[in-house]
């Protein structure tokens, strides 16, 4: 019960941890998309690790949730809301990666985010929490 209850415990505090990050970069890149300037050097740096937490974080729920669905249904054969869920989970895990992946590469380059990339991120994040949470809610409900 100790392991169910310090997994859940992570598996929370990296849900609201990704999702935190998540909506603090799309803010600071609205901002400057607002006021027409890219992001200076520091924004930039902050916007990187601010992905590279949400990208930790999201992989930390991976990590929990694996386990916790072991030891609280003992399968992972609990039908297609579950897996509907994983299915936004994984959406969501390669949207944050390829924005991680994004960043480093033009801030190696000595360049600002791409905006087309940086704008495609938010709806693909979106659009995958709202399938996690419809399987969840189908998945709690029935």
């Amino acid at each position: 019960m100790t392991t169910i209850i310090l997994l859940k415990v992570l598996h929370y505090v990296s849900l609201f941890l990704a999702g935190g990050l998540g909506v603090a970069n799309v803010m600071l890149f609205k901002n400057h998309q607002i006021a027409g300037m890219p992001p200076a050097p520091p924004v930039q740096k902050t916007m990187m690790t601010l992905a590279r937490l949400g990208l930790i974080a999201i992989v930390i729920l991976w990590i929990t949730g694996i386990p916790l669905t072991y030891k609280v249904y003992g399968s992972f054969d609990l039908g297609w809301p579950f897996h509907l869920k994983l299915l936004g989970a994984t959406s969501l895990l390669g949207a944050v990666a390829f924005l991680n992946l994004h960043l480093t590469k033009q801030s190696r380059d000595g360049n600002p985010p791409n905006p087309k990339v940086i704008k495609m991120i938010p709806p693909m994040a979106r659009v995958s929490l709202v399938v996690v949470f419809i399987g969840v809610a189908v998945l709690t409900t029935s």
